[in-house]
């Protein structure tokens, strides 16, 4: 404000008064702007010790610090503007100390100080124009008293250009451009601008006309046109050439837009943002010349190739901007490159080889987060691109890959054993033509034997026996076959009661169950000279009782066989049950029990490689900021001499001379993008990692719950002293891999909510799993002890003696046999609600609704603590809810939802898709808030932090659905591909490549799917508010309250699965 005698006056009103004497610190604070202001600068250290010394006592009484308090950032703020204010006062008394000896201070160092001390750019904008309102009045203050000294000395005392163009920038980014013409249009008279100021300037103002009206868009490219650009730099006048063809590509003069963006590389090629928003360009005349191809007069041959090349010009300006700049902003451009390689069919066309030439030029860490999806390529005509980009990243950073494509290895290998063999057609051709993918992945994992042999021998043998050593029993693997094999007899037995099929159903059946025990009778009862004493002693027991049961004549009948599975159920549990929870890890691996390492102590780029040293030094150069920071020689000299010298040093004391001598210890795993979760994707800086300094000497034998699978927790002890713990579990390869693609997409997600203003204020956050592929049938998931499942929390509260599952069948059963014979759609009718009374008789008599609330209440130290634990849970289980209903999630059973008690985390354990014919699929339940749940939460979070953050998260992932498109496209591909060979047999690369081409549509399909279902829940955007408001509107989160009613529905609880366990 201007009118500090009102404020002044208001201060002997009562109630100020009152809250002075109460010691209130935004009071106070007012009292410290009035003493600066007024002059009284001798006052101001008394007042501010008073004011930190509230600001504390109001902290301590506060609860801990969690994302998204409103009371502590609001606490925090107060504290900045408290060290801006007695920095003012300072500044004050520093320059009254100049003027009275006509002198000019030099207050470089305490303007660049507030330069980079600005508010976060999602705070609201008030907390902005606070800020440098009063920056504004302390910059008038000085200046008005050095009105004697000429105005480029003047420009010095004051930074107030850049205060208005932050602001300017700050109010465009949270769309509030009236906001933002406002602050800009303050600088108008400011006549003692340098070049590159003016220039921030005058970008700013034209920015203000981007996503208009045709008139602003007209208006913003005259202002371009009419631009001087004689005093600007290469890099600026390059930039003057990129909005010009922003502005030409939005009016539909895209030939213009093209030759603009042309002339804007050659100005500077290291342009990072004219090369991204050319390759945009280049993407859409793709897609308006693969439209033309719907025309039947068209010419598609020649329309095809134009498209074709369209897409090769547009990843050749993706690479390129990636490899002038590493931001953020470019390496989300990395899918888009990927996804475009489908567009050359079967054969190594355009796309294909720009990503050859240029791919490996880029720097090899921004490619972490998609090596699935290089390691898939491989499989695909592409893999000679892409084979260049994975000797890059071993190179630099070798365990980032080497468990993934150690699996990948596996895999493939098994699945080359399987297939027949083919005759050579003996026709020459390139040798890298007909590699197969097993080949590549050999060649790439001797690449990774020869570079680093030390770390290479390290991580065989850690991994050989975690693989070997910690198998589960034959037992523990039989009984968990048994009972995958017990639940589908009770889902078929299911279907039948529902559709009322006949005995050639029942043959059908029958035929199956009995090839699928003749595999697992070949499976565990195999007779081979290569077996070890626990196969024998295993198969002597229990061999001939198996084939008497299920040998090929004695099975029996469909009842019969059920028994049969349960008796052998009870008698694999009996015997598992002995298996000590505890036993000491020299008795299963005395390799790991000797295994110790002492971590090397790291300096910089200890770990770097000769290609990484060099790119780090590449990306100095241009880490400075784009515009108006100028490069320092000096600076760059020392760079380049500490460049320099980390080679020499990597060369004495590295293997064969190409890595540091710290990149031969081995670091725990998880600690990469995607898997890793930290808040900052940048380059990962392997210096900082935690090493593995010894394994635990207790080993752990945990139960996965309903499932009886028995799995080994190993403990790795890190080299900052924390104590890392790995469930060693037996999947499927298609879990294994399902499980490496969500915590992509929780990657992805926790990217886009940190760059959303919205999701920023309500503090939502994602952090993804850590799941590390050891073979092609073994992988190794991060735990804690403070990561309890929903069915682990029921065995701890209430303790059931009875399977539940088993017992509400039962009870299903009998209430349905009870029925009378009618017609269908009345039989149906009874079912459905015999089942619904079984369901209430079952939470009634059971399970009771609070087992959640109760194991919190017991855990948590304090009222307060449960207070804001529950808040933490309702966000983070929305964040969860999104993923189920958006990827159509399937079996969320309480075993697979998994929280953790700490942090209120909801870990996404196991996200399935369904699939029907390769094709999401509506589920009866969007995602899982049964009763213990919303009891947990209850109504108020329920309405106040899940559906708002459901919104959110919602509208985040929506307003950036170009960027992630792509990215789905990627991961929905994969998915599908993997869901489709996990129900054939083995595939060699040309038949993926079949079944990719012939799953291409419905995986589009798919992406359209996931994209509609977010922006059904995600707030719409109004132009004309006017017309939009209507009598009887509805609310923007009606579609979120409808989904929480259908979860929530008693009707669709009742009839989901009884594995579902819904009474939960």
């Amino acid at each position: 404000t201007k009118n500090w005698e009102k404020v002044k006056s208001l201060f002997a009103t009562p109630s100020v008064v009152a809250l002075l004497e109460e010691g209130d610190q935004c009071a106070k604070m007012t009292e410290m702007y009035l003493a600066i202001q007024e002059g009284n600068l001798d006052e101001v250290d008394s007042i501010h010790a008073q004011i930190a010394q509230l600001c504390l006592y109001r902290w301590q009484l506060l609860p801990s610090i969690s994302s998204g308090s409103q009371a502590h950032q609001a606490l925090l703020q107060q504290c900045t503007r408290l060290v801006e204010l007695r920095e003012s006062s300072q500044l004050l008394i520093e320059t009254n100390a100049h003027l009275s000896r006509q002198t000019v201070p030099d207050l470089r160092t305490l303007l660049t100080a507030w330069k980079h001390r600005s508010p976060n750019l999602f705070e609201p904008i008030s907390e902005w124009e606070d800020l440098f309102l009063w920056r504004s009045s302390i910059f008038d203050a000085i200046t008005s008293n050095f009105g004697w000294v000429e105005a480029s000395t003047l420009a010095t005392l004051h930074d107030r250009p850049h205060c208005c163009i932050t602001l300017s920038r700050a109010a465009r980014k949270q769309d509030l451009k009236e906001v933002s013409t406002f602050a800009i249009s303050s600088l108008g008279g400011e006549s003692t601008m340098d070049v590159d100021t003016a220039f921030l300037k005058w970008r700013e103002e034209v920015t203000t006309y981007q996503h208009s009206s045709e008139n602003m868009l007209k208006g913003g490219l005259n202002l371009v046109n009419s631009a001087n650009v004689s005093y600007f730099s290469d890099r600026q006048k390059a930039e003057v050439f990129r909005l010009k063809a922003y502005f030409l590509n939005e009016l539909r003069d895209k030939s213009k837009a093209n030759q603009a963006y042309c002339q804007a590389v050659q100005l500077c090629p290291n342009h990072a943002r004219a090369w991204q928003d050319w390759g945009d360009l280049c993407v859409s005349l793709s897609d308006a010349t693969r439209k033309k191809l719907a025309d039947e007069k068209a010419d598609k041959k020649d329309l095809a190739k134009k498209a074709s090349q369209y897409l090769s010009q547009a990843a050749g300006c993706y690479l390129e901007a990636l490899r002038v700049d590493t931001s953020e902003q470019n390496r989300n451009r990395i899918p888009h490159c990927l996804s475009m390689l489908a567009a050359d069919g079967r054969q190594f066309g355009s796309v294909c080889k720009t990503l050859e030439a240029r791919g490996a030029s880029t720097p090899a860490w921004c490619w972490l987060p998609w090596i699935p999806q290089l390691l898939s390529s491989l499989c695909r005509v592409e893999a000679r691109a892409v084979q260049p980009i994975l000797i890059g990243i071993l190179k630099d950073h070798p365990q980032a890959l080497y468990y993934s494509l150690r699996s990948f290895f596996l895999e493939r290998r098994d699945v080359e054993k399987n297939m027949p063999e083919q005759k050579s057609d003996g026709a020459n051709k390139d040798e890298s033509d007909h590699l197969s993918s097993l080949k590549l992945a050999e060649i790439i994992m001797s690449s990774l034997r020869k570079i680093h042999p030390v770390l290479w021998n390290r991580l065989e043998v850690i991994l050989d026996n975690l693989i070997v050593r910690f198998r589960p029993s034959y037992e523990a693997e039989l009984l968990q076959t048994i009972i995958a094999l017990t639940n589908r007899t009770i889902k078929a037995e299911e279907k039948t009661n529902v559709n009322n099929d006949g005995e050639n159903n029942e043959e059908k059946r029958m035929e199956y169950y009995e090839k699928t025990l003749s595999r697992i009778s070949e499976k565990f009862f195999s007779k081979s000279a290569s077996l070890s004493k626990k196969a024998l002693h295993f198969q002597s027991r229990y061999g001939s009782l198996f084939y008497s049961d299920f040998g090929p004549n004695n099975l029996g009948s469909f009842e019969e066989l059920v028994e049969k599975l349960q008796k052998w159920k009870l008698l694999l549990e009996r015997q598992v049950a002995r298996i000590p929870t505890k036993c000491k890890l020299s008795e299963s691996s005395p390799a790991l029990a000797w295994f110790s390492s002492q971590a090397p102590d790291m300096w910089a780029d200890a770990c770097s490689s000769k290609s990484l040293a060099a790119s780090n030094l590449r990306q100095d150069s241009l880490s400075s900021p784009q515009f108006y920071d100028s490069t320092r020689s000096s600076a760059l000299k020392a760079a380049r001499a500490s460049s320099y010298a980390v080679r020499l040093a990597a060369q004495s004391e590295g293997i064969d001379g190409y890595a540091g001598g710290g990149a031969a210890a081995v670091e725990i795993p998880g600690q990469y993008s995607p898997t890793s979760a930290g808040v900052f994707d940048s380059r990962p800086i392997p210096e900082i990692h935690a090493k593995l300094v010894r394994f635990k000497q207790i080993l752990e034998v945990t139960s996965t719950g309903s499932t009886k699978q028995h799995v080994h927790r190993i403990t790795m002890i890190g080299s900052d002293g924390e104590e890392y713990k790995f469930l060693l579990q037996l999947a499927a390869p298609y879990s294994t891999r399902t499980d490496e693609r969500s915590a992509q997409i929780q990657f992805i997600m926790g990217k886009t909510l940190r760059a959303d203003i919205r999701a920023c204020r309500r503090g939502l956050i994602v952090r993804p799993n850590v799941v590390i592929p050891l073979a092609q049938r073994m992988r190794m998931t991060a735990t804690q002890d403070s990561h309890q499942s929903l069915e682990s929390i029921l065995n701890c509260v209430q303790r059931p003696t009875v399977d539940l599952p088993t017992l509400f069948q039962e009870m299903v059963d009998e209430r349905v046999s009870s029925l009378e014979d009618t017609d269908n759609d009345a039989r149906l009718k009874a079912e459905k609600n015999a089942t619904l009374e079984v369901y209430t008789e079952f939470c009634q008599q059971h399970i009771s609704s609070n087992i959640l609330t109760k194991y919190m209440m017991q855990i948590l130290p304090s009222t307060e603590s449960l207070c804001q634990f529950r808040k933490e849970f309702t966000s983070h289980l929305a964040a969860n809810s999104v993923l189920q209903y958006a990827l159509a999630v399937v079996e969320r059973t309480p075993t697979r939802f998994v929280l953790c008690n700490k942090t209120g985390q909801v870990l996404a354990h196991d996200l399935r898709s369904s699939y029907n014919h390769g094709l999401l699929e509506n589920q009866a339940m969007p995602f899982r808030l049964t009763r213990n749940i919303t009891e947990f939460i209850g109504p108020f979070l329920l309405d106040g932090v899940f559906v708002p953050s459901f919104v959110s998260i919602c509208g985040a992932l929506s307003s950036r659905r170009n960027v992630l498109e792509p990215m789905l496209h990627l991961l929905l591909r994969d998915d599908v591909i993997s869901w489709y060979t996990s129900k054939t047999s083995a595939a060699n690369d040309k038949k993926i490549q079949d079944i990719e081409l012939q799953l291409s549509d419905r995986v589009w399909k798919n992406v359209r799917f996931v994209q509609e279902r977010l922006d059904s829940c995600a707030p719409k955007r109004v132009e004309n508010v006017a017309e939009a408001i209507k009598e009887n509107a509805a609310p923007i989160d009606m579609n979120v309250r409808s989904l929480v009613d259908a979860a929530c529905s008693v009707d669709r609880l009742s009839s989901m699965a009884a594995s579902y366990q819904a009474w939960l």
